[in-house]
């Protein structure tokens, strides 16, 4: 496993590790865009006292779930070498993928929060607790949809991805990232409400601001998402196997 990963690090951008930080920069990169984009058009946040931490809270989840889902759907297709060597399965690429990407988007999250801090903004949560809760579900979601992605990417191949790339800017435009749910229209925010992702966003504001009821997000709905993709990748990497993985 730990000789895969480090194959992973090492040869998706060129033959050299120092290529690898593109893996971080580029999370990186589109989170800051969007964090000056939005403070540029506006001054005053519309929940607590920072616009920066607001919409901090609403991209943390969507990088750290969202990024390593669709990363992870080409774990078999970008290794698929290694497959030649018998000590190695599938599920050896899966699973260090999965590894990888965990780890750059806790190093991405962190690597995000640093400059903000030094700018003198408040980044502790009110309950740390429930922000941590947050950040692995979130994680936990990712690899669901990532393990499923992998399975559905070997049978359907590129098309899916791009079905799953579209669905991510869905999903990303119905999270409340930029303005509070309660603020959406209504017939938007009734069916808004099943989108694993804005209850991510949820489950992180109600960390910071007290007018975020924690009660009141569906946290089932994201584990049982998570847990679902997981089973059904897991069950899928076990029958396709020496089918389309080969």
């Amino acid at each position: 496993m730990q000789a895969v990963l480090l194959q992973d690090m090492r040869t998706r951008f060129g033959g050299s590790y120092y290529g690898y930080l593109i893996a971080l920069a580029w999370p990186l990169a589109h989170m800051g865009f969007i964090t000056l984009l939005y403070l540029a058009r506006v001054q005053v946040a519309p929940v607590g006292d920072s616009p920066a931490m607001f919409i901090v809270t609403g991209a943390i989840p969507y990088i750290i779930c969202l990024y390593p889902a669709r990363l992870m759907a080409r774990a078999i297709s970008q290794n698929r070498q290694l497959l030649n060597i018998p000590v190695i399965k599938p599920i050896h690429l899966i699973v260090s993928r999965s590894v990888l990407e965990t780890l750059n988007a806790i190093v991405v999250m962190f690597l995000f929060i640093l400059p903000i801090y030094l700018f003198d903004i408040d980044v502790v949560p009110q309950d740390l607790g429930v922000a941590q809760q947050a950040v692995f579900a979130a994680l936990f979601l990712g690899i669901g949809l990532g393990v499923l992605n992998v399975v559905l990417c070997a049978i359907f191949g590129p098309y899916f991805l791009m079905f799953f790339n579209l669905s991510m800017i869905g999903m990303y435009a119905l999270a409340g990232v930029y303005i509070p749910v309660w603020a959406l229209p209504e017939v938007i925010r009734e069916y808004a409400y099943y989108n694993p992702l804005l209850n991510l966003v949820e489950w992180m504001r109600s960390a910071y601001y007290t007018s975020y009821d924690n009660e009141e997000t569906n946290k089932a709905l994201v584990i049982w998402v998570g847990a679902i993709s997981l089973t059904l990748g897991l069950l899928g990497e076990r029958f396709l196997r020496g089918k389309f993985f080969t």
